[in-house]
């Protein structure tokens, strides 16, 4: 048995909401679309990414498949109309099979496991303040504060993204959580934890947690999805995450972690302007974003 709520904001700073939020309870799916680029584009972007996914995976496309479709289908409809080009948008997505959780992502949006009062983070960013941290440039703290902590380095519709994807066996009772940036932009992870331990049920956690983002300053759109797994556990020999794929397309978690503070001699190296390349990508999609 699953239960599940879900919810989006347009925030306090915003009138339109270009976050989507989408659910398929025959096929176990949700998924939280973060779009950027301006004007109606953003909203434009992330509607076609969710309508893809959804509709993809309802004839038997494996999640990843409906991922990289969904970047295929914003790219053409940005290609299409003068005033969408460079439209994109994150997505995370989670499928339940069983007591196993397929979770899927591009860009920063965020997956969460609540598992006997504790949060873990599922999901890793992709994001440059990410890249800084595995970096030990920046603790997440001070990340949190940066004022370009928007820049993505991928999302769907731009560029050749990559998606991730962690697989979980999951025990009964665990909850998680999906949300857009506008959520963890406003609240640590150990204040996302304090309102999901404050919360009696899924439903009263995404009003609550939608509540503190907004009371936080809600400076952007907000959507939030918790899912409660109350079906058979997972044999307890069973390992919590049973596979994890990370592929940064541009700018690869693992080589940025020597990359970021490399001398200059390494500047003719495909590296190097991989790098650099990573860089811009992410701030022409921070300036779509709104800069914010």
């Amino acid at each position: 048995m699953i239960t599940y709520s879900l919810s989006t904001h347009p925030g306090c700073k915003h009138e339109l909401n270009e976050d989507t939020i989408g659910e398929s309870a025959s096929d176990s799916l949700w998924l939280v679309a973060d779009g950027m680029g301006g004007h109606a584009a953003g909203e434009v972007a992330s509607l076609i990414a969710k309508n893809t996914v959804l509709a993809d995976v309802a004839t038997g496309a494996t999640l990843n498949d409906a991922v990289l479709n969904a970047h295929s289908a914003v790219l053409d409809a940005a290609n299409s109309k003068p005033d969408q080009a460079g439209m994109g948008t994150t997505m995370v997505a989670a499928r339940l099979e069983g007591y196993v959780a397929e979770l899927v992502w591009v860009g920063d949006s965020r997956a969460y496991l609540w598992r006997d009062g504790v949060l873990q983070a599922v999901t890793t960013d992709h994001s440059f303040m990410q890249l800084l941290i595995a970096n030990q440039q920046l603790t997440p703290e001070e990340a949190h504060k940066h004022p370009k902590r928007n820049i993505v380095t991928q999302v769907l519709g731009v560029g050749e993204p990559k998606p991730d994807r962690v697989t979980l066996r999951l025990q009964c009772q665990d909850w998680i959580l999906l949300c857009s940036d506008g959520l963890n932009d406003e609240l640590m992870d150990d204040e996302i934890a304090m309102v999901l331990r404050d919360s009696t049920d899924t439903n009263s956690a995404v009003t609550r947690l939608i509540d503190a983002a907004c009371t936080s300053g809600g400076r952007d759109n907000v959507s939030a999805i918790v899912i409660q797994y109350d079906g058979e556990s997972a044999p307890v020999n069973d390992p919590t995450t049973i596979r994890r794929s990370v592929s940064e397309s541009l700018f690869p978690l693992e080589e940025n972690a020597s990359l970021v503070g490399r001398s200059l001699k390494f500047a003719r190296s495909p590296v190097f302007w991989g790098g650099v390349a990573a860089l811009i990508l992410g701030s022409i999609l921070w300036y779509l974003r709104g800069g914010i």
